[in-house]
């Protein structure tokens, strides 16, 4: 089973072409959010800076250091490997004694200040993230200007990224053989597939709403596909239509009693700037959480990624 992860863009303008990721500090993500922290609290809040490491990972290597559960590490986001990319960690310590964690030597991670708190950090706690991006080895950049700044005024389409799919759709291809029942899947396996599923229905109907120019206007958002909940929007009979052509993850989404939720099709990003010098584009922008940088980049640009491509 093949699933088509090539979504329609909303500029009417040539796409420019170029590399991304050509080394880790090209794309600098750090997530925005300002903890009141204090010298007191069972939890130890650490601000990190990594590169080339990915955020459970570095969860791990953080809880064996402090010699507790890794469930007892919380973040908020999940950060790309292949970034540089600063976030906030939190370790349950309880009566523990600090760590010295100016001894923590972890490859590629540098602890750049800590403290306490009275609460674990929650999935989802930042309210977004700052990205800092270079482009290199542009081309075909005609339209690239203009590209911009309708991007700058009037926002993107708020399409799920390809990472959310796994490499070449792997997740989505998987997950509907698990969802027939082909293969077995561990939780964490589950819960990729699940979030696969739901994000491929969202962007096949923000396809139609790009391609019939509703996208922009619209004021209830597409939808996350689940058991209807009060106070959101029903499924419409359009909305329908997708989920009953993708019959193996409707049966994924609707066994597993997931809850229809709304998710707005257009995002305009803030404190949007860029500065092109000869075949590089130097970009920063802020997105609200849970908003693929790559969905940005991909209404003025064909990209391909140097790090991380296979």
């Amino acid at each position: 089973m093949s699933f088509d992860l090539n979504f329609p863009r909303a500029s009417k303008e040539a796409p420019a072409q170029g590399v991304i990721k050509t080394k880790e500090k090209d794309f600098y993500v750090e997530e925005l959010m300002d903890p009141v922290l204090a010298n007191e609290g069972e939890h130890a809040w650490l601000w990190l800076e990594k590169e080339g490491q990915n955020t459970e990972y570095v969860a791990g290597l953080l809880a064996e250091f402090a010699g507790v559960k890794k469930m007892d590490v919380g973040f908020s986001g999940m950060k790309d490997r292949w970034a540089q990319t600063r976030q906030w960690f939190s370790i349950y310590l309880g009566s523990k004694p600090e760590p010295e964690w100016k001894t923590f030597g972890a490859e590629g991670v540098r602890i750049i200040k800590t403290g306490r708190h009275l609460k674990k950090l929650r999935r989802g706690e930042h309210r977004g993230n700052r990205f800092k991006i270079v482009v290199r080895e542009l081309t075909d950049c005609g339209g690239l200007l203009r590209n911009l700044e309708h991007v700058q005024k009037h926002g993107f389409p708020n399409y799920y990224g390809p990472q959310r799919f796994g490499y070449h759709g792997a997740n989505l291809e998987r997950g509907a053989r698990y969802f027939e029942g082909e293969i077995k899947a561990s939780r964490s396996q589950r819960s990729f597939y699940l979030s696969a599923a739901r994000s491929y229905l969202f962007n096949l109907n923000l396809a139609d709403a790009v391609n019939n120019g509703k996208w922009l206007c619209d004021i209830i958002g597409g939808p996350l596909y689940g058991d209807q909940q009060d106070g959101v929007v029903p499924i419409s009979p359009a909305e329908k239509v997708h989920l009953e052509a993708n019959l193996s993850l409707a049966k994924g989404i609707h066994k597993n009693r997931l809850k229809l939720e709304r998710r707005n099709y257009c995002i305009v990003p803030t404190s949007m700037c860029w500065q092109q010098e000869g075949d590089m584009l130097s970009l920063s922008f802020d997105l609200p959480t849970g908003i693929f940088a790559t969905s940005l980049l991909a209404e003025f640009l064909n990209y391909r990624v140097l790090l991380g491509e296979s």
